[in-house]
């Protein structure tokens, strides 16, 4: 497993996202790039509480919980309407639906952590 400095974990975080399709103006793109960061600095990644991500979100952001979700699912969703094949490629798989949240969040966590860095990826022929 990759070990990450936080702002270089932050930066591939949203490296990923933008090769996605998924612009920092984007609503949701904070959010979710946040969830995938609390996620990441999880010792146990297999598991973790959706709604005690939001709620540190919410925290962090000052905004109110329940917004949370439905800006997460609108950034799956764009992401699902425009690239889907990429999105299965990050997950090494299928994907036959759209991910939940929490399914997202898992796909990324884990392409990030086996993914070379963007960097590396500059230098591959």
């Amino acid at each position: 497993m990759r070990e990450w400095k936080i702002d270089e974990l932050i930066t591939e975080i949203h490296n990923t996202l933008y090769r996605l399709g998924v612009k920092a103006t984007m609503s949701g793109f904070f959010e979710t790039s946040c969830a995938v960061f609390l996620v990441m600095q999880k010792i146990n990644r297999s598991w973790f509480s959706i709604m005690s991500v939001y709620q540190r979100i919410s925290e962090l952001y000052h905004i109110d919980i329940n917004v949370i979700d439905p800006r997460i699912r609108y950034v799956i969703v764009r992401i699902w309407k425009r690239n889907p094949e990429l999105l299965s490629m990050m997950a090494g798989e299928r994907l036959e639906k759209r991910p939940t949240p929490r399914e997202f969040i898992n796909i990324l966590c884990d392409y990030l952590s086996t993914a070379p860095v963007e960097e590396d990826r500059r230098r591959e022929p």
